[in-house]
């Protein structure tokens, strides 16, 4: 979602719901946080996002900016990636 439709989104003036596509971003980023949340400390599970990361999956970006550029599908990478941390693998 660009920064003008969350600002409107969340504004006291928003109407209407949630496309499924925001639904579904929404879900995989609040997903995203749970896992942390369990997997790491408050301030780290907080950071993490923007944190720069060398991992293949991100390739020194920072997760949150590997999510915006690669959409949905790269927010449900993350999330399986999240996952996958706190089950071990």
């Amino acid at each position: 979602m660009s920064e003008e439709a969350w600002a409107e989104a969340r504004g006291p003036d928003s109407a209407g719901p949630l496309s499924q596509d925001q639904l579904l971003r929404l879900s995989g980023i609040l997903g995203i946080y749970q896992s942390l949340e369990l997997f790491f400390s408050k301030p780290m599970a907080r950071d993490w996002l923007t944190k720069p990361n060398d991992g293949p999956l991100f390739g020194g970006l920072r997760p949150v900016d590997a999510a915006l550029a690669g959409g949905l599908p790269m927010i449900v990478q993350i999330r399986d990636h999240v996952d996958a941390l706190l089950q071990g693998n």
